[in-house]
Order: C-alpha cells, then sequence, then structure tokens
C-alpha cells in the first residue's frame, strides 16, 4: 500500500507538472500569434472596452495563478473548456477524437508485442547466427525508419495500389480492396471493419517499436540464458519451452510492461502523422485543426488530455509491475 501510495502521489505531481505546462502554452500561442482569447472571441472589428467586457467574461482578466487554479478546478471536474469556434464544450471534440486514437494505439501495442517478442526470442535462442544476425538487422531498419515515411510508402503499397489493379506496378487484373485508403469505422458498429481499418495504420506505427522490443527482448533472454537459476532447471530435466514461460519470462515480463507505460506515452506523440496520412479523425487530426484554426481552447484541451492519458498509462504500467515483481515495492534505502 505505501508504493501504490507514493506512486500515485508522484502521478499527482505529474499531472500538475502537466496541467501548468499546457496553461503555459495557452498564452505562448496568444503572445505569438498576436490575438488574445478575448480577441479571438470578440472578433476583430470589436472595439477595446468590448474585448475587455469578453476578457472578464471569460475570466482571462484575472491574475495568472487564479486563472491557473480555475483551469485546474475545471479539469478535476472533467471540464477542458469551451471551444467559442465551435460552440461546443471541448470534451465533446476531444473524446471521440481519444477513442479513436487509443483504438489505434491499442491495435498498434498488440500488433508490436506479437512481432517482437517472437522475434527477439528467436534471436535470443540462436545468438551470433545467420538467423540471429539477419533478424537484428531487420530491427535495425524497423528503428531507423521515420513513421512519417513508413506511414505513406504503406498506404500507397498496401492500399492504394491493389485498389488500382496492380501491387509494385504489376498489373493485378482486378481491383483487390486488401486495407481501406482511409476512414474510420466504430467498434460498436462493426468489429471486423473497425479492425480492418486500423491493421495498416496500426502496423505503420508498430514497426519501429517492433524493432526496438525485438532487440530489448534479445537481450534481456539472453541475459537470463546465463544466469544459475536456468542452469540449474536445466539440470533438473526442465525443457526450454518450460524454461521460457516459467522462469525466464516471469523475468522478463515486468522491464517489458515498465518500458510499454513508456511507449504508449510515445505513441501518443507518434499517432499525430499517422492519422494524418490515413484520414483519422483522432487527437492528432483534431489537434492540427485547432492550431491551424487558432482555437486555443480545443489546443489547450487535447496537450492537457494527452499528457494525462501518458501520467496514467506510467502510473498503471507501474502498478502492474509492482504487482509481478514483490523487490519493486520495497523501499530503497
Amino acid at each position: 500500500m505505501k508504493f501504490v501510495a507514493r506512486r500515485l502521489l508522484i502521478a499527482v505531481g505529474q499531472v500538475l507538472l502537466v496541467t501548468l505546462l499546457a496553461y503555459l502554452l495557452f498564452y505562448v500561442i496568444s503572445d505569438v500569434t498576436g490575438a488574445s482569447p478575448a480577441q479571438r472571441v470578440a472578433g476583430h472589428a470589436a472595439t477595446p472596452a468590448q474585448i475587455a467586457r469578453v476578457a472578464h467574461l471569460l475570466g482571462t482578466d484575472k491574475p495568472f495563478y487564479v486563472q491557473y487554479l480555475n483551469f485546474l478546478d475545471h479539469i478535476v471536474h472533467g471540464n477542458f473548456g469551451y471551444s467559442f469556434l465551435q460552440r461546443r464544450p471541448v470534451t465533446q471534440i476531444i473524446l471521440p477524437a481519444a477513442y479513436v486514437s487509443m483504438s489505434l494505439i491499442a491495435v498498434s501495442v498488440v500488433l508490436w508485442i506479437m512481432m517482437a517478442v517472437p522475434i527477439g526470442l528467436i534471436a535470443a535462442l540462436h545468438p551470433r547466427t545467420f538467423t540471429d544476425r539477419f533478424l537484428t538487422i531487420c530491427a535495425q531498419v524497423a528503428i531507423a525508419t521515420p513513421v512519417f515515411w513508413l506511414a505513406p510508402i504503406l498506404s500507397y503499397l498496401l492500399a492504394f495500389e491493389p485498389n488500382q489493379g496492380r501491387f509494385l506496378g504489376i498489373p493485378l487484373g482486378a481491383s483487390i480492396n486488401v486495407f481501406p485508403i482511409e476512414g474510420w469505422v466504430s467498434l460498436t458498429s462493426n468489429p471486423w471493419q473497425w479492425l480492418h481499418h486500423l491493421l495498416l495504420p496500426g502496423l505503420a506505427l508498430a514497426l519501429g517499436f517492433t524493432g526496438f522490443y525485438a532487440r530489448f527482448v534479445r537481450a534481456l533472454v539472453l541475459e537470463q540464458l546465463d544466469e544459475d537459476y536456468v542452469r540449474t532447471a536445466r539440470s533438473k530435466g526442465a525443457g526450454r519451452p518450460r524454461i521460457l514461460r516459467a522462469h525466464i519470462g516471469r523475468v522478463v515480463a515486468p522491464s517489458i510492461i515498465t518500458l510499454l507505460g513508456l511507449d504508449v506515452g510515445a505513441a501518443i506523440g507518434a499517432v499525430l502523422f499517422v492519422e494524418l496520412i490515413f484520414g483519422l479523425p483522432g487527437l492528432g487530426f483534431v489537434a492540427v485543426n485547432s492550431i491551424q484554426n487558432l482555437d486555443y481552447p480545443v489546443t489547450v484541451g487535447v496537450v492537457t488530455f494527452t499528457g494525462l492519458l501518458t501520467v496514467g498509462a506510467m502510473t498503471l504500467s507501474d502498478l502492474a509491475v509492482a504487482a509481478l515483481d514483490p523487490r519493486v515495492r520495497r523501499p530503497v534505502g
């Protein structure tokens, strides 16, 4: 319980930092564009008196710390502000978008774990062989390939070309709908179409993480194979599958879960490019539109919400690791 309390206290501090930085962004945008929120709401033709009246209604004429405390109070109550440009609460804009983004990230996580763990295990079980070197090179290439380049390439090769009746310039004789070029279908309306629309963007997002996790799993498993407890298990007649599942897996799993909590936050940032390429109405798509239209409340809402998601993912991963590994719960010193 002490570990849980400490970790939740750290999460509260991280939330305060995220919300403070998000609200500072509100002021940065205003300074760069030269248009205050009150000016944006009142319109370009508004008089100084009208702008001052709107600022009073919005509360932007109060000291910064008062505005921040009000902003924090609204966040605690699930209020991320109001978009005067779209004439509706920010939550009505970002929550549907968050559903799209988190669906994409969930599919991507499943894909990179399903690919990385077998690749890492095969490489670790055949060290310094052709198989190991080949898989390591593939992992390095995947890590080095930027998602903003990979996403359009996959979209063109696996979605656009087959729909045009060709692949790698070779005529196929008929149009083949391997993957949708763009679009989104809700899970509740059609589960298969939901997955079908997310597989290709999920793959584009997952490949870089797959290479990194494959190398990570390889290194962890190689290290554990030289440990005394593995030799003891072998001497007792335990087979390789049992050693991997019952012994090495228990040691490796907490490290993977810890890394997963950090990388979910990284995936939230990378998802922007994938959503734009595949036409997914997620948080990245909403963020770009809000920045282009100088819709401050939506921009700040997206930044705050994604920050909270990242903190939540890291906290849950730490709690999961503590549940799997009792050593983590012990106080340092």
